[in-house]
């Protein structure tokens, strides 16, 4: 009675693999084990001579990156580079893809596993220096989407830039010389939108401001000031400086549009 009951259960199952051409069976198998595997957040381990990271996500360098700011007190601003191909990964869900067989698909970046041991003295080490150049490195050298660059700007302040991707190098996003004014009369919500227009018209890339939910502060302030012929970079990080000091920036690459976002983290 209980093997009948177990094979009725299983016959759907076996009635809808078996209609999976062998195309669709992978890519819903390769969807189910990426997703499965992906950790909400990094597994940072620390002890007194090291720390042991761990992590598996889209971006897993952003992420590792973004949990030790928030644990040290670090200001860590991120920025991804153009994937390419090799870099992406068609990441549709098996459900949309059996209801709209030919449907548009939905890409993603690649990601995966990364780990990485880095020797430190002593616990929460203080000095980011310690870590970030070793955690870079190491991530280089993963076989991970990108190729990353760490920028020192100030004391426990730091720009990890994407140099590379596999295409090969090129030139970062914000590197993009361009001059911008913000206007008394206009929010820091809407300069930061007319910056991001801006930056997309010298640099031929669609670049999106996406304010976080809890904007109040972009609409109570107001930036007077003007930049001639200055790094994008620069330009930006006087921008959020206005607006508060412990705001920093994540620039995502998004393959499925071919735009990125600008982020805007506390």
């Amino acid at each position: 009675m209980i093997s009948r009951f177990v094979c009725l259960c299983l016959l759907p199952l076996g009635l809808f693999l078996f209609t999976q051409n062998p195309e669709e069976a992978t890519h819903n198998a390769e969807w189910a084990t990426r997703h499965a595997e992906y950790l909400s957040e990094p597994k940072i381990d620390e002890t007194d001579s090291a720390l042991e990271i761990t992590a598996n996500a889209p971006r897993p360098l952003d992420g590792v990156l973004h949990e030790l700011a928030r644990k040290h007190g670090w200001h860590i601003n991120y920025e991804d580079p153009v994937y390419a191909k090799s870099d992406v990964v068609d990441d549709t869900a098996p459900a949309w893809m059996k209801e709209h067989p030919l449907g548009p698909r939905a890409l993603a970046v690649r990601g995966g596993t990364f780990h990485a041991r880095i020797p430190v003295d002593g616990y929460f080490p203080e000095d980011p220096m310690q870590v970030l150049p070793v955690l870079i490195g190491s991530y280089n050298r993963s076989g991970n989407p990108g190729t990353f660059e760490l920028l020192t700007t100030g004391d426990k302040s730091f720009d990890v830039v994407g140099i590379g991707a596999g295409d090969g190098p090129q030139t970062p996003l914000l590197d993009t010389i361009m001059s911008f004014e913000g206007l008394e009369e206009d929010n820091a919500n809407t300069t930061l939108e007319k910056f991001c227009a801006e930056l997309s018209r010298r640099s031929g890339r669609v670049v999106v401001f996406a304010a976080p939910p809890s904007a109040n502060r972009l609409f109570q302030t107001h930036i007077r000031r003007r930049w001639d012929s200055s790094p994008a970079r620069e330009t930006l990080r006087a921008l959020y400086e206005e607006i508060g000091s412990t705001f920093c920036w994540r620039l995502f690459y998004d393959p499925d549009t071919n735009r990125f976002w600008l982020r805007m983290d506390w």
